[in-house]
């Protein structure tokens, strides 16, 4: 495996991390419910914010953790594409 694929790996688990971190704070509850919290709360954000049915709306954030842990292999990959040789 390349250098730039491992890191790009490393940083999209961390911003998908960070994002579920920024989202779970602002609850109540332990860190160990925050991952449920967070996909909870973009869920109702899609359900009752544009109106998706609860099915799309599970769906739709799915999507997003899903996008959110790309972006950060993406960049991570390129940040470090230099590194290979």
């Amino acid at each position: 495996m390349q250098r730039s694929t491992l890191i790009g790996l490393k940083v999209g688990l961390l911003a998908l991390l960070l994002f579920i971190g920024m989202l779970g704070m602002s609850t109540n509850s332990p860190a160990t419910e925050w991952l449920k919290e967070a996909f909870l709360g973009i869920s109702f954000a899609f359900a009752f914010g544009l109106g998706a049915p609860e099915a799309l709306a599970y769906i739709l954030a799915t999507i997003v953790f899903i996008a959110v842990f790309c972006v950060g292999y993406f960049v991570g990959k390129k940040a470090s594409g230099k590194f290979d040789s």
